[in-house]
């Protein structure tokens, strides 16, 4: 028994001593691979534990307790990172390599399916998750703006809903739509829902910008594609929750230039309650504002210009997000809320959404689940109604919020009326503009509040039998319904009012409702095959998609029941009306790829697409592609060095085809009659345009060529593009005689070009001090186009746009250019004025100028690292174009813009001008006496205000865009347990400077308003209805555990 414990004793401490003797400290030194320096504060942890630690000044490392065979993780930023089992060694020494993402980049192109981006014969560009949401914009298209080279990103308003237009590589339509394809997770669905994607649920953004990048997705493609890739779990990955909350505060960031020198009134006569600004110069006395109330009292204020006093209308905006994610190896789960309350006071937005993706492989078998659904509530301003009241009314130029904010004399204290039910001098009876109502009230008489769900399912199934052959199918919905209300107060008014020429506002109501199923299938099979140096893949496919709209909206007039806004209330007719249309496409497609040793590579492409809207003689229409690639560092060794380590070339040829109509045109259609149902009796027209039934599709040929190349230890690489595509067979609409019955007709006619360059450079890093880096990435567009021909004799076509400046289709200009008036001009340019009056002399007959696109856009990326803070901005040019900005028309009617306060209202001499000599005709005098003597008619009047030309500005500027600084707190200070993983705090700002030229007293070029709901491709005008630019500023911080 004795020896029995003894050898227990001696079996245990050969135990314990075999433990120690597997357990030990490893220590080593960490360094560049490129030159050889030491890596302070790169990150060694044993894989699977806690155990680790982080390099000190000299790369020196030390862990202790590491068993045998333990794996040790390298990783830091800008680095590879490296994996090492240790086995029994005690020194570890790292070398470590910068990233090589420009040689080993995967990308996500057609069908979702991921390819190296050496292999590729066009241009992509991808956008990481953390470059996207490093200023944590809500909308997906403004974190996209100056990282990607051939993208021009505009917005539509600053309202809660952030609406902005896309465009990549310019237009393919001149009148048709010209929006990229949005791709998520390998499923075409409506641009309009990359607005309404969580950022944060947003794996990458890869931009295709040319036809041969989408050659396989069909008409949408056109215009370019964004792939949209959603976050998924890894094989190995081990669970994690995420928490973080945003919050951001914005303000009004520019203001249109004002002139506060002047106060209420016309031709320097002082009017209390005029709502010109043409009276007498501010002097500081106690004057009457308005009208003397029927109670006898009188509001009087200092006759002086208050400081800011329309800034002071707009309130904080404040955005504040709220996400909680949970992603394991095959499992992604997100819920946001996003409550978003804009600078127009009221106005607010609430935004809901929840993902669900998940996926599992069984042997030879892999099913995919994605389904998104947001739900955004929203309660705004509704510019729209206001302005439509008042034009069917004919009351004065009050189109538009910001026309009645801006208007505003800079004496009155407009905040003061905020509170209109209890301010007498507030009230739409007795606000002191007798033209003009209140803006609070406007606020509140006009508001549009509804309801808006996005519902985008997939289901994805594969098959592999073999090693090389897959069979893949996918189903999918978009599913987009909107219900929105639209109401108008009831504002009545008394005695006094209408003694006052103010009118009772009539109740109203307008019910709106929207629908849209779209629903896809989509099958197809992908061999691919290695023989010898060869590997080859074949994909072919079918695609069917049905898309189903319903819209309705109906209006009450005049509701008779106060508050009560229903449509049943009305005392007349019911209007509005009701649409339904229904589109289907069929599609065969297929790619056959060929790569030899892995640097030369080759990709035809062909698809044949089938269009319900088009005669069945001419709906179904096949087009082709080519792509090629050729690694010139692998295919010839001998130039590949540490200096010049990667350079591919590439080029393609692509046919794209495109049936870009309303359904159900190519028939005589009738139209309710203006007026009717008259007295229970309906009234209808036949259409007035006519559509050509042999209709054909419009096609865009393009060509692309470029190459990619990485130097320096591929801290330096370049990718450059020049592309050129010509757009024949366009749909358009012209006059025809009256004879045919008809005013317009829609044919093939126009064709055009459009051609540039693009080039991106990143420097990683550019400079580096010790744990420093900074790294640098840039972008540059040019991009131009021409119109070749319209319709037989025919040289312009009319886009859209406003009485005083339209966008115009020109041959042998850009597409588009500005259709104004300009004054009449002597040979040398100089305005020719009136010899009697001094006034200039207005060209009746329209003018062409500029450009309404940007011809240059570069971006800026600068970026800088240091352990776990990341600084980092961007900035954006645009320019080589004009913009057109309506509301100086509207400041100049009364008297507030700067210009009209040039010379301090004294008579002038127009500048460069010059009179015809009246004994020589044909010659003319420079004019240096002749002036203009009544200075407000010449503001208000048809000589200044209908002349486009006057508020045609460059559109150049260069732009802050974003900015931020994050910390990933080092686990020291989070504490030692197992819970939290990580904790990064982050500081942003969005849009924080703007810089334009002089000659912009008006506002922001980069904001065209949403007025052209009717006209999609009008760009470069601003009118009333946009709300201001705004800034933002505000903090992050995100939870991992």
């Amino acid at each position: 028994m004795k020896k029995t414990i003894q050898l227990i004793v001696f079996l245990l401490l050969a135990g314990v001593q075999l433990c120690l003797a597997q357990k030990r400290e490893v220590s080593g030194t960490v360094t560049d691979a490129a030159d050889g320096s030491p890596l302070p504060g790169v990150t060694v942890v044993v894989k699977g534990t806690n155990v680790g630690t982080s390099t000190d000044v000299k790369g020196h490392y030390v862990l202790k307790n590491v068993e045998a065979d333990a794996v040790l993780v390298f990783s830091f930023v800008g680095m590879k990172k490296q994996e090492i089992n240790s086995g029994t060694r005690k020194v570890i020494d790292v070398k470590m390599e910068q990233e090589t993402e420009r040689l080993e980049q995967v990308v996500v192109t057609a069908l979702g399916i991921k390819r190296q981006k050496r292999d590729l014969g066009y241009s992509t560009v991808n956008v990481t998750n953390r470059e996207l949401v490093k200023a944590r914009a809500l909308n997906v298209a403004v974190g996209l703006q100056g990282k990607v080279p051939g993208l021009n990103i505009t917005g539509l308003n600053s309202s809660v809903f952030e609406d902005v237009k896309i465009n990549l590589r310019g237009i393919r339509s001149l009148t048709g739509d010209n929006n990229p394809m949005l791709l998520l997770d390998g499923v075409p669905v409506a641009l309009g829902f990359l607005s309404s994607l969580n950022p944060n649920d947003i794996e990458s953004v890869n931009v295709l910008k040319g036809t041969s990048a989408a050659a396989i997705y069909g008409p949408d493609a056109r215009n370019g594609v964004i792939v949209v890739t959603t976050k998924v779990g890894a094989e190995g990955a081990k669970p994690e929750i995420t928490i973080s909350n945003s919050t951001q505060f914005s303000q009004v960031s520019m203001f249109p230039k004002f002139q506060t020198e002047f106060g209420s009134g016309g031709y320097g006569d002082y009017i209390p309650y005029e709502n010109w600004s043409y009276g007498p110069a501010y002097d500081g006395s106690e004057v009457v504002l308005g009208e003397t109330l029927p109670d006898g009292s009188v509001q009087k204020v200092k006759y002086s210009p208050i400081k800011n006093n329309r800034r002071k209308f707009f309130k904080t905006g404040m955005t504040m997000q709220n996400d909680v994610s949970y992603l394991a190896k095959d499992f992604f789960l997100s819920v946001q809320d996003a409550l978003i309350k804009g600078v127009v006071p009221n106005d607010r937005n609430r935004r809901t959404g929840i993902r669900l993706n998940a996926s599992k492989t069984y042997k030879i078998f892999t099913v995919n689940f994605n389904s998104n659904y947001i739900q955004s509530n929203y309660d705004v301003f509704d510019d729209t109604a206001m302005s439509d009241y008042y034009s069917a009314n004919n009351v004065g130029l009050n189109d538009g919020l910001m026309n009645l904010i801006f208007s505003t004399q800079a004496h009155v204290p407009l905040t003061s009326y905020k509170d209109y039910k209890n301010n007498a001098f507030a009230t739409y009876d007795n606000y002191y503009n007798r033209y003009g109502i209140n803006p609070y009230i406007a606020l509140d008489t006009w508001r549009r509040k509804g309801k808006k769900q996005d519902l985008i399912t997939s289901i994805d199934f594969k098959l592999s039998p073999t090693g090389w052959w897959d069979i893949n199918y996918r189903a999918a919905m978009t599913y987009r319904t909107e219900q929105y209300k639209v109401k108008t107060l009831l504002r009545t008014v008394t005695e006094y009012g209408e003694h006052r020429g103010i009118s009772t506002i009539p109740q109203r109501v307008e019910d709106y409702s929207y629908v849209q199923n779209r629903l896809s299938s989509e099958l197809y099979m992908n061999f691919h095959k290695t023989l010898g140096d060869f590997k080859g893949n074949l994909l072919v496919g079918t695609y069917v998609r049905d898309v189903d709209t319903k819209s309705m909206n109906m209006i009450g007039d005049r509701l008779i029941v106060e508050d009560l806004f229903n449509v049943s209330a009305r005392p007349g007719e019911l209007t509005g009306g009701s649409d339904k249309y229904r589109v289907r496409m069929l599609s065969f497609y297929g790619s056959l790829t060929l790569n030899y040793k892995n640097f030369v590579n080759l990709e035809v492409t062909g698809r044949n697409d089938k269009t319900s809207v088009l005669d069945p003689k001419h709906n179904s229409f096949f087009y082709p592609g080519v792509s090629a690639s050729v690694v010139l560092t692998d295919a010839i060794p001998a130039i590949k060095s540490d200096v010049f380590n990667f350079f591919k070339l590439r080029a393609s040829w692509n046919k794209t085809g495109n049936a870009d109509i309303d359904p159900y045109l190519l028939s005589a259609t009738s139209a309710q009659i203006l007026g009717f149902p008259y007295a229970g009796l309906p009234g209808y027209s036949i259409n007035s345009t006519s559509y050509d039934p042999l209709l054909k599709p419009e096609f865009v040929k393009s060509i692309e060529f470029g190459f990619e190349a990485s130097l320096l230890d591929n801290r330096v690489t370049l990718d450059m593009t020049y592309y050129n595509q010509k757009n024949t067979n366009q749909i358009v609409r012209v006059r025809v005689p009256r004879s045919t019955g008809y005013s317009f007709a829609y044919l093939n006619a126009a064709s055009f070009k459009n051609f540039g360059f693009e080039a991106q450079l990143k420097l990683t890093p550019l400079v580096r001090f010790g744990e420093w880096d900074f790294n640098l990435g840039t972008s540059f567009t040019y991009n131009d186009s021409k119109v070749l021909s319209i319709f037989g004799d025919l040289e312009e076509l009319s886009v859209g746009g406003f009485y005083a400046a339209s966008n115009q289709a020109v041959v042998g200009k850009p597409a588009f250019v500005f259709s104004a008036k300009d004054y009449q001009r002597d040979p040398e340019g100089r305005v020719i004025v009136d010899a009697g009056t001094g006034l200039p002399k207005v060209d009746e007959t329209n003018k062409i100028f500029g450009r309404t696109m940007p011809k240059y856009i570069m971006g800026l990326n600068p970026t800088i690292t240091w352990r776990g803070l990341t600084i980092s901005a961007t900035f954006e040019y645009k320019g080589g174009y004009y913009a057109f900005n309506m509301i100086g028309a509207d400041m100049a009617w009364t008297g507030v813009s700067e210009r009209t306060g040039a010379n301090h209202r004294e008579r002038f001499v127009f500048p460069n001008s010059v009179y015809e000599d009246p004994k020589n005709p044909g010659k003319y005098i420079p004019n240096e006496n002749v002036t203009i003597t009544d200075v407000n008619d010449f503001w208000t009047g048809d000589n200044y205000r209908t002349v486009g030309t006057n508020f045609l500005t460059s559109a150049d500027s260069w732009r802050f865009r974003e900015f931020s600084i994050s910390y990933d707190l080092p686990q020291s200070l989070i504490g030692k347990q197992n819970v939290i993983k990580g904790v990064t705090i982050a500081f942003t700002g969005r849009n924080l400077a703007l810089w334009l030229p002089k000659s912009n007293v008006y506002g922001d070029p980069d904001f065209q308003g949403s007025y052209f709901s009717d006209q999609r491709n009008v760009s470069g005008v601003g009118d009333a209805t946009v709300n201001p630019p705004t800034r933002s500023f505000g903090g992050t911080i995100t939870v991992k555990f």
